[in-house]
């Protein structure tokens, strides 16, 4: 077979990814806290961007807007920036499409609050000191006369706890890791396991809480007969099998049941983890009247706007070097780009919170019971974007309504067929399963085919397995191990 190299043309479309849609992309992913990180980035970056924020907040009260529905943004399209390479020569092609008097203002007063209307949240709920798990171990052991191997070994054990308390390597490893006997290692950790809190070091629930209750006046008791050598049982909730064991009454297991729940199975979430996130809203949906308004969170988040010296330094002939001005251009056209981009991005926004709300409005006036199934390509029709556009709208941002702080993703999910032909969301199918667990009879606890069965009553068909998801989703126990005897 002969190899030979020819020439072909062929006519395709394509989608040309330009760094103004680039740049629009990444910055709609972004929450407002990273938006707020990556503009101040770029004004470290180019000088054409200037922060107008601190001017603002020095703005009298007289000149703040006034909440209502009449403050509402009347959000024209605007034709996207510039794309032509920067020339070498500054010429009007460049300068003269550019609106000067929009991009030297601060052009982004979209919806916002009152200043003096804003929730201030409290420094002392913020700003705060705790202890945690292993300062609290290691200061427990600067208190005891040690030996250098015995405090080695301690701090290898007390490293290795996670944050409820539990030791995760095994002893033969720390034991190999410090050069130790294995004994000794056993030894140390028996010391460490004495510390506060009760439980701490252990390797196992069983481990844990038996450690509790021998420090307790239930140490000797029916209560650790049943730690000790029956809590396979107990976690199936075979309370018939274990009376039968301990040759003792169903009653007397289920009082020493009641005993053994005041005890802590995660002795160390009692301690700071380190790992709290605060969530900050980036939209609030106010109600105002009988009307919600949407308002953007722009707290912290910089209002830019083109500098004037470089506007004068492009219009004046022969003011600066080719190279200088060449540079200008290019930056000033990124200015241009990151300035729209961030309007475009607040629009989304806005626009993917309004159709929610048109969509979801019997849920912000009447609760849960009222969410109705949405999905990404009913808000991204109703808007006239792409179904990956409101993903990313969607995605790892939150919004302050009247009926709590929710992630915008919280309102797109599937629904379930009734029998009227209407659908109803999944969750409340799963608020509806819980509430039927609440109310049942502890002694004859739902079974998910009975719980089938009462859906199907209310008109909601649904399989067995379905609600055996919704039910682990839910973090609810199977009827087995629900019931009391």
């Amino acid at each position: 077979m002969a190899i030979e190299q020819r020439l072909q043309m062929k006519l395709a479309t394509r989608l040309a990814m330009t760094p103004n849609l680039q740049l629009a992309i990444r910055l709609l992913q972004l929450n407002r806290l990273e938006l707020q990180e990556a503009i101040n980035q770029e004004i470290l970056e180019n000088p054409l961007l200037e922060d107008v924020t601190l001017e603002i907040v020095e703005a009298p009260p007289a000149t703040e807007s006034v909440r209502g529905t009449e403050s509402l943004p009347t959000f024209q399209s605007e034709e996207p920036p510039p794309q032509a390479e920067a020339s070498v020569e500054p010429d009007a092609d460049l300068l003269g499409e550019i609106d000067w008097r929009d991009l030297m203002e601060d052009n982004s007063d979209l919806h916002r609050l009152p200043r003096e209307e804003r929730e201030i949240i409290p420094y002392e709920n913020i700003i705060r000191t705790s202890t945690s798990l292993n300062d609290h171990l290691i200061w427990q052991l600067s208190l005891i006369r040690t030996l250098p191997d015995e405090r080695r070994v301690a701090e290898e054990i007390i490293g290795n706890l996670n944050d409820d308390g539990y030791l995760t390597v095994d002893v033969a490893e720390i034991a190999a890791r410090t050069q130790m006997e294995q004994e000794f290692v056993e030894d140390v950790l028996a010391l460490v396991q004495e510390f506060d809190p009760v439980g701490v070091a252990a390797r196992s629930v069983q481990e844990c809480l038996l450690l509790q209750i021998q420090q307790s006046e239930l140490a000797g008791t029916i209560v650790e007969e049943i730690v000790r050598d029956h809590l396979p049982k107990l976690e199936r909730n075979a309370i018939p099998d274990i009376a039968k064991a301990l040759k003792v009454s169903v009653t007397d297991i289920q009082d020493a049941i009641e005993q053994l729940r005041k005890y802590e199975p995660k002795p160390g979430r009692q301690f700071e983890s380190g790992n709290s996130h605060y969530i900050i809203p980036d939209v609030f949906i106010v109600k105002v009247d009988d009307d919600y308004v949407i308002v953007l969170n722009d707290e912290g988040i910089p209002r830019l706007r083109i500098s004037g010296l470089y506007k004068n330094l492009l219009h004046a002939e022969n003011a600066a070097p080719v190279s200088t001005r060449r540079y200008v251009e290019k930056k000033l056209k990124s200015a241009m780009w990151l300035i729209r981009s961030v309007q475009q991005r607040q629009r989304t926004i806005y626009k993917v919170i309004e159709s929610i709300l048109k969509f979801q409005h019997e849920f912000f006036d009447k609760g849960i019971a009222y969410l109705k199934p949405l999905v990404l390509r009913e808000v991204a029709d109703d808007i006239g974007v792409h179904e990956s556009t409101v993903s990313r709208v969607s995605t790892n941002k939150y919004v302050h309504t009247p009926r709590g702080i929710y992630e915008i993703k919280f309102f797109f999910h599937s629904g379930l067929q009734t029998s009227d032909g209407d659908e109803i969301s999944s969750l409340r199918v799963k608020d509806l399963i819980k509430s039927m667990i609440s109310a049942e009879d502890s002694n004859h606890p739902l079974s998910d085919a009975k719980l089938v069965q009462a859906l199907k009553k209310r008109g909601i068909h649904i399989a067995r397995r379905t609600v055996a998801k919704y039910r682990e989703e839910l973090k609810i126990l199977p009827s087995s191990r629900r019931k009391v005897y």
